[in-house]
């Protein structure tokens, strides 16, 4: 297993825990109105993604260090892993626009709190997208020779 792949892996394991957790606290401690009032909920779920992403960056900061050791199958790997993030933060934004827009029509407006949350999310979404357009190219390049 190249490097790049194993830290995809480990990236997408660990990206999968993160957002259960990170839905897991969110739905438990109340949802979205009780993250507008409660401001030690906030700070959980801050501590939770902040911390998410640093172990991301920890977890591919040496990919930028050991560019020189990949290959040309990697960089094309890395580069094509892009287009997965982009492509799952937009499916993303369309799935929330909908969602909220169905759910408060009536209402003529968004709480501004949902601005803060789908940020969040789009950017655990945006982290696993990564992992898996790398798991994935890696998929397409061995079956395909």
């Amino acid at each position: 297993m190249a490097p790049l792949q194993k830290r995809a892996f480990y990236g997408l394991l660990f990206g999968i825990v993160w957002i259960v957790a990170m839905m897991a606290v969110f739905l438990l401690k109340g949802g979205a109105p009780a993250f507008d009032q409660d401001a030690n909920f906030r700070l959980i779920m801050d501590g939770l993604w902040i911390g998410g992403l640093l172990l991301y960056l920890v977890l591919f900061a040496t990919i930028t260090r050991q560019r020189a050791k990949f290959d040309e199958r990697d960089k094309l790997i890395l580069d094509r892993s892009a287009r997965a993030q982009w492509l799952a933060a937009l499916f993303s934004l369309v799935a929330w626009i909908i969602v909220l827009s169905e759910v408060y029509r009536s209402e003529g407006q968004l709480p501004i709190i949902f601005l803060y949350i789908i940020f969040i999310f789009i950017l655990a979404i945006g982290s696993i997208a990564q992992s898996a357009g790398i798991l994935i190219g890696y998929w397409r390049m061995n079956r395909n020779g």
